[in-house]
């Protein structure tokens, strides 16, 4: 009777102190529900909770009743326990109906009280069951366990009814209970769908409220508000850690508990050896079971702190993701056009985030392995006295190296990341304007230019792998020489002093030095890349302290109240209704300045702003944008304003989205709809879309043609009914029968502005609308020249601008192709793609990196991977033979204990060297080659059906995993697979028995990874391109950026990238959470099998030695360890290897451009003489659309030919069919005699043809040599010619006229080897000019070899004013036409091209729905030109 109440009382107090605290939590979340709304809807569910509970509380009385009866009611402690027992069961009654009506997650409380009620019981059963033989009769303590644990069954399972408010922004972990989150069983049902299905985007669950990125983001950017001034190296971590101080603090708990649970091991270790080797009982302290049941408790609770660590850190990870991309986008938001460049953006989102990313998990773990390198010294000292101060002086060794690594490796790490940003911002410069790329014949020069990026970027990279490597080498050396020397010593000591090595401290020792060396290595890791990934933050940083925009822009009400409360007299120009006022505006940051510009727009009225190349047009427009810093005063009724840029700005959506993008309204008003895009001339285009307004208009409108896109900007700043509307040179790119259609339907007296009293700024280079004009603004060199109206203007000598060629045409065609086609297409070559080997994986992809690697890498990489896998597990068995040795021969053990390990040391470092220092730059280098040659060699459609962002992100995301984190993957699942084998052989020499653990762990093992793989694996695809969208979202946005804030788009431009980071988020996070999930599944496993050895130690005690016994539990431990980091490093190889599937899947899908019979080289000096001939020529974009037809065509040698045509007629697709960037389906074009669809598309673009693009191709980051010399084989002189003759020297060469100029032929000069952005700005028409210096160049080079190239002139002159028009064509009959060069132009008008063409040798061809219509000399054009001006002068006059 005394053992039974002595055990009796033990449980007693334990449940009375339960029941206590139960209590006081239950009635304050009692009190703290009483008032909450109801969330959830009472089902089958609640009302199973609720009888539960009812039973389990009767349950309880009965117990408590029964106690009358027992052997134990004599005892009040009992008693006591009994009825707090029936008090906590009534009261959970009450918390679980009020939980389960008023929380979506289960309740915490109940849950954790019901599984300490069950241990309780469980104690209490046997005891029950043995000293009372009717106990069942008189304690109804097993009906109290069946209730206890179908009530924690109930709770545990998550609500489904719950409200409809609230459904749908809860995620699965929110609805799942305590349990359900520690061991992350709320993932189940996705890792189900994963093994069964493909997995896309819609099929994952929303993500934690607490990870929602618009919270985080709030918070982030109030923290940064708040920052002292001034600044310093901290202070965005710092912001950091305030915004993030609350999920950073709960780390620390379980990181404590996880310490605790680490350095409960080795005791466990030596008092297992203690029970094994000690005979008698008496001088045992711990018993068999006692043994069994700490370790039970220590590898269960280091199982669950490991992975409540984790949860923790990986939520840490998310948010710190989500703050820094916010202060990116934030700051990018509000800087100013010209200083961010998508590059760069895109880099520091990418790369620099990344390496940010872990900074919460290295700091936890830095101080988390300082304290167990305390713990551990203090062990180590326990065991071997002052020997411990060995490791100490190693690791003070070692900790210099550290210093020095992490002294040098920011600095480092920043000039990598700086050569990435380069390079990035070339592709990305590449990859947006491919076309024109390919219409130059710059495809291997831009190739081969980003190659050499890629180069400059792996030998920056070198420097830190370099470094990395020096480093790797001396905490190898702390982690293999601390051990073997600290023994040795001791081993050293213990034979002096006549005594042998001891097989428990031997044994116990190796393990706690490994508990020292192992987190003392870690320390010294870390620190360096803290102080590493500090080069990102202050990439960042840097990045968030530019200056921001000012607008200094205010609003008429304000500006009116400040002049009536100013003593001064106000303006008289106030009084009136104006809608824009400008005074004293001045600009003087650009060559290009605006100087005292004063006017005022009135209400409703139309001002045409106009001048020459560089007056100032768009510089003025950018300041009352605000885009600009400018002073004087600016005031506008709103700052919302409907703005068309010169190039317009289209975002990858539908034809409807773009229009409705900016829209003041919750719905989009239909009637209003169909006005605009009547009025913009958009209805027959729409018409004859099969999918109508939802046709997707591509990344930057490339499935429309220029007239298109502009005409949808029109509509788009039209459809937001804003009270100003600035349109910048808009009708530049139609012809002149669409444009006098819109002009009539906008500016005529019965058009949209007029009626809506809508104000409008136009700026035009034209003066053929100057007559709709209220008032016009002729600028000059940033000066106001003229100012006026029309009549008062047209006396004066103004210069007739444009004539426009009036011709009738048919319905414009989508260039691309049919809608249907297109997105038919666009699946294709969607990232989403549902592929089957998302699932079940490609082996061919191992072959395929390795290749990649260089073989003869791999097989070094492998060699040394054996030695090291062999010798680093060998010293166990030698320790087991040193210990057990009759002869103890001590020096010959110390001799081979100090070879082993010396070998194991060569071998770790040249594991290191091989993948750090030759696979990873040979496979990043190969891999990018072989990703650049595939995207450059893609045909056009590929890009007009993919997004740039998608396309880019395999150049940041996918290579910087090739470089950072695929190899490293690759050589540690090699390691472990060596590691366990050889571990294995041991472990079977050692104890055979013990072998059959493996067997089972593997079966188990390999079932759980089975099921896991195949949903990671897709989870990190998905991954990878939902941060496509991530990327999209920024490139529109820089691009976009002076129209979104135009239209105050701003919430919404955020509100979008909350919505598409959350996405990117999800997978991101789910990741992270399936890793977990792994993780506690495989260290549960773990920790079974490690309580089954104890098990088996204790059992098989008197059959095995101390040493066998030591080295068994050392082994077995370890190898299972190691198979579950096998399946573990497995599986993130599988997972990184989503990189090179992506690439690998890239470069089989999309097929070159370049055909097989194109083999056919013609000799250096062709094209002769520049004859062209079309021969019922059909040509498409794909397979199934026309947009070429039964085209012939005949141009002479030295001929300049017009192509002139509506918008959509098919004028550039002839020109693009010339390029061999159209799929011919039938006839031929010859040049020269030579059918060009036999020879290569290179020597095509690059002799046969020079191209003058209506967009200028410009790379502003590289120097004006690189542009206009991308060869590189030019002199000075000979740049210096050709760039005077397009007036552009001068402008260049002011700045540095005081300098040295230098040799002129040498290889370096102080203008033209500067950088773009560091140059005097160049206006649209400059731009313009320099690209005709370019085609100067090309021709020069060209005709050196003999061979007279075609000049291609793609609309160059539409978007320049008469005065540059006239200098650009005076400069090609120059240069070309009267040096017999054949000048094709695609021009919508003719106006100053007519002057320049030869009667009786030239001629204009008019093209309609792609046929050539009619061909016409000189003579009848002038005719034609003449009568389009008589009827158009009648025309506008009725307006």
């Amino acid at each position: 009777m005394v053992r039974v109440v002595g055990s009796a009382d033990a449980v007693a107090i334990f449940s009375i102190l339960l029941s206590t605290s139960f209590l006081c939590v239950a009635f304050f979340r009692s009190w703290r529900l009483r008032r909450a709304p109801p969330v959830v809807i009472s089902g089958f569910h609640g009302h199973s909770k609720t009888v539960l509970s009812i039973l389990l509380a009767l349950s309880s009385l009965g117990r408590f009743v029964a106690l009358g009866n027992s052997a134990l009611n004599e005892y009040d402690l009992h008693i006591i326990c009994r009825a707090l027992e029936a008090a906590a069961a009534l009261v959970l009654c009450v918390l679980s109906w009020l939980k389960h009506r008023r929380s979506v997650r289960p309740s915490d409380t109940i849950i954790l009280y019901l599984v300490a009620c069950l241990v309780r019981d469980g104690f209490e059963l046997p005891s029950n069951i043995q000293w009372q033989s009717d106990w069942l009769m008189h304690d109804p303590i097993l009906a109290q366990i069946v209730l206890e644990a179908s009530l924690l069954a109930t709770e545990n399972l998550p609500k489904d009814h719950i409200r409809q408010s609230l459904g749908e922004d809860v995620s699965s972990e929110e609805k799942c209970g305590i349990l359900g989150r520690t061991f992350f069983w709320w993932i189940n049902p996705i890792l189900f769908e994963g093994y069964h299905n493909v997995l896309s985007g819609h099929d994952l669950p929303s993500i934690n409220t607490q990870l929602l990125s618009k919270p985080t983001r709030i918070a982030v950017l109030n923290a940064w508000k708040q920052i002292p001034r001034p600044e310093n190296g901290m202070t965005l971590p710092i912001v950091l850690l305030k915004c993030l101080l609350r999920p950073f603090l709960v780390a620390i708990p379980p990181r404590l508990f996880l310490t605790f649970f680490r350095y409960s091991q080795p005791i466990i270790i030596q008092q297992a050896i203690v029970f094994v080797t000690t005979d008698e009982l008496a001088h045992q302290t711990w018993t068999g079971f006692s043994l069994v049941m700490a370790a039970s408790i220590v590898y269960v609770g280091l199982a669950i702190s490991t992975i409540t660590y984790q949860d923790k850190l990986n939520k840490l990870r998310t948010m710190i993701r989500a703050a820094l991309v916010a202060l990116i986008h934030d700051k990018t938001m509000k800087s100013y056009v010209g200083t961010i460049s998508e590059g760069k953006v895109l880099t520091l989102a990418n790369t620099d985030v990344d390496s940010i990313d872990t900074i919460g998990e290295m700091l936890h773990e830095t101080w988390g392995q300082v304290l167990e390198v305390i713990i551990g010294i203090t062990m180590l000292t326990w065991e071997v006295g002052w020997f411990s101060l060995i490791p100490i002086f190693i690791i003070f060794l070692c900790s210099r190296v550290s210093r020095y690594v992490a002294k040098s490796m920011r600095l480092r790490q920043g000039i990598w990341n700086e050569a990435t940003q380069n390079r990035i911002s070339m592709t990305s410069s590449v990859i947006s304007t491919i076309k024109n790329v390919k219409m130059l014949g710059l495809q291997g020069v831009m190739a081969a230019r980003i190659e050499e990026l890629r180069s400059n970027e792996l030998a920056k990279a070198h420097a830190v792998r370099l470094i990395s490597t020096a480093y790797n080498a001396s905490a190898n050396a702390n982690g293999m020489f601390a051990p073997v020397l600290t023994l040795i010593f001791y081993a050293i000591s213990a034979k002096t002093s006549g005594n042998g090595l001891d097989v428990g401290t031997a044994f116990t020792t190796i393990a706690i030095l490994t508990m020292v060396t192992h987190p003392a290595n870690m320390v010294m890791t870390f620190i360096p890349k803290i102080i590493s990934s500090c080069a990102s933050f202050e990439r960042i940083q840097l990045f968030l302290l530019e200056p921001c925009r000012q607008d200094r822009r205010m609003e008429i009400s304000d500006l009116n109240a400040v002049a009536e409360s100013s003593s001064n007299a106000s303006d008289p120009n106030l009084d009136l209704p104006s809608m824009i006022y400008v005074k004293g505006i001045s600009v003087r940051e650009a060559r290009t300045a605006l100087q005292d510009i004063n006017f005022t727009v009135p209400r409703g009225s139309v001002v045409v702003i106009s001048g020459a190349t560089a007056a100032g047009k768009s510089i003025l427009v950018h300041s009352i944008l605000g885009e600009v810093e400018s002073f004087g005063t600016i005031a506008l009724t709103s700052k919302r304003v409907g703005y068309c840029s010169q190039t317009p700005w289209l975002p990858n959506g539908s034809i409807r989205q773009v229009i409705t993008d900016f829209h003041d309204g919750a719905h989009t008003d239909f009637s209003w709809y169909s006005k605009v895009i009547e009025a913009c001339c958009l209805m027959k285009d729409i018409h004859t879309f099969r999918d109508g307004d939802e046709t997707l208009v591509g990344s930057r409108g490339a499935n429309l043609s220029g007239g298109q896109r502009q005409r949808l900007a029109l509509a788009r700043a039209i459809f937001a009914r804003t009270d100003i509307v600035i349109l910048d040179d808009p009708f530049s790119a139609l012809d002149g029968t669409t444009e006098n259609e819109i002009v009539h339907n906008l500016f005529g007296s019965d058009g949209l502005f007029r009626n809506l009293g809508i104000t409008v700024l136009l700026v035009t280079n034209s003066s053929q609308y100057f007559y709709l004009a209220d008032d016009i603004v002729i600028l000059e060199k940033g000066r106001i020249k003229e100012r006026g109206k029309w009549d008062d203007l047209s006396s004066r000598d103004l210069e007739t601008l444009k004539v426009i060629a009036n011709k009738d045409g048919g319905n414009e065609r989508l260039v691309s192709g049919g809608p249907d086609l297109l997105l038919q297409q666009q699946r294709a070559y969607d990232d989403t793609t549902a592929d089957l080997r998302r699932k079940t994986g490609d082996t061919t992809l191992y072959g395929y990196y390795v290749k990649a690697a260089g073989l003869g890498n791999f097989a070094l990489m492998v060699s040394c991977i054996v030695i090291y896998s062999f010798f680093i597990t060998f010293p166990q068995y030698w320790v087991k033979i040193w210990t057990q040795s009759r002869f103890r021969d001590e020096w010959f053990f110390i001799g081979g204990y100090i070879v082993i390990y010396l070998i194991a040391y060569v071998g770790s470092n040249g594991i290191y060297w091989t993948i750090h220092l030759r696979m990873a730059p040979h496979s990043g280098l190969i891999l990018h080659r072989k990703l650049l040659h595939t995207v450059t060699c893609a045909p056009l459609l590929y890009f007009s059906l993919t997004d740039n962002g998608s396309i880019l992100n395999r150049f940041s995301q996918d290579l910087q995993l090739v470089d950072k984190q695929l190899v490293a993957a690759l050589s540690s699942m090699f390691i472990q697979a060596c590691k366990l084998l050889v571990q294995v052989i041991l472990l079977f020499v050692s104890q055979k028995l013990l072998t059959f653990t493996l067997p089972i762990c593997l079966v188990f093992v390999y079932a759980i990874q089975k099921v896991y793989l195949r949903t990671s694996r897709q989870l990190r695809l998905l991954e990878l391109e939902s941060r496509s969208a991530v990327s999209i979202d920024l490139l529109e946005m820089v691009e976009g950026l002076s129209t979104i804030r135009a239209f105050e788009g701003e919430p919404k431009a955020v509100s979008e990238h909350l919505h598409r980071l959350d996405e990117s988020q999800k997978p991101f996070y789910l990741l992270l959470c399936l890793q977990s999930w792994l993780k506690i599944t495989l260290d549960l496993l773990v920790a079974a099998i490690a309580i089954g050895v104890i098990a088996l130690a204790v059992i098989l005690r008197h059959t095995t030695s101390g040493g066998s016994v030591g080295m068994a539990l050392n082994i077995v431990l370890i190898a299972n360890t190691t198979l579950l980091r096998l399946i573990q490093t497995w599986t993130d190889l599988e997972i990184s290897l989503g990189a090179i599937a992506r690439i690998k899947g890239l470069e089989d899908e999309v097929s070159p451009e370049d055909q097989p019979s194109e083999t056919s080289v013609p000799p250096e000096t062709w094209p002769s003489s520049g004859a062209v001939e079309f021969r019922s020529v059909t040509a498409s974009y794909n397979a199934e659309d026309k947009v070429l037809e039964d085209v012939s065509l005949r141009i002479d040698p030295g001929q300049n030919v017009i192509i002139c045509g509506r918008t959509g007629s098919g004028k550039s697709s002839l020109l693009l069919t010339l390029h061999r960037l159209l799929y011919m389906k039938s006839g031929s074009i010859t040049v020269d005699g030579v059918n060009i669809s036999l020879v290569p598309r290179s020597v095509i673009r690059e002799r046969c043809f020079v191209t003058l693009p209506q967009e200028p191709l410009l790379f502003n980051q590289e120097s004006l040599r690189f542009n206009v010399d991308l060869g590189g084989t030019l002199s000075n002189d000979t740049i210096i010619e050709e760039l005077s003759k397009v007036h552009l020297w001068q402008h260049f060469g002011s700045d540095t006229s005081q300098e040295n100029p230098g040799d002129a032929n040498a290889s370096t000069h102080p203008t033209l080897d500067r950088a773009l952005t560091s140059l005097p700005p160049l206006s649209v028409g400059q731009r313009q000019l320099l690209a005709l210096a370019r085609a100067l160049l090309q021709v020069y080079v060209i005709s050196a070899s003999g061979a007279k190239p075609i000049i291609l002139l793609d609309e160059a002159t539409s978007s320049l004013d008469p005065s540059t028009e006239k200098v650009m064509l005076d400069i090609i009959n120059q240069e070309f036409t009267n040096k017999c060069h054949t000048v094709i132009m695609v021009a919508h008008r003719l106006g100053a091209a007519v002057l320049h063409l030869r009667p009786g040798v030239d001629a204009v061809v008019w093209m309609k729905d792609g046929r050539i219509e009619k061909i016409c000399d000189v003579g009848d054009v002038v005719n034609i030109a003449e009568q389009t001006i008589t009827t158009e002068e009648g025309f506008m006059s009725g307006l």
